[in-house]
């Protein structure tokens, strides 16, 4: 999810963290039925931005951290 800074593909994804792009798009997947991310279609590309509780996670995660 910290890599959703701003809306990306699986493949951006992909590119970012060296997964697969089918292990990115399974993360995805329990991240999307878990209510963290949410998907949104933009011509040929499926792109994911966190959810408002995705982003209350990092959020409190990065304040505990700094």
């Amino acid at each position: 999810m910290a890599e959703l800074d701003a809306p990306a593909s699986t493949t951006d994804l992909a590119r970012r963290t060296g997964l697969s792009a089918g292990g990115v798009s399974q993360h995805l997947t329990a991240l999307r039925d878990a209510g963290l991310v949410d998907a949104h279609r933009t011509g040929r590309y499926v792109l994911y931005v966190r959810s408002r509780i995705g982003e209350a996670l990092v959020t409190e995660n990065g304040d505990r951290l700094g």
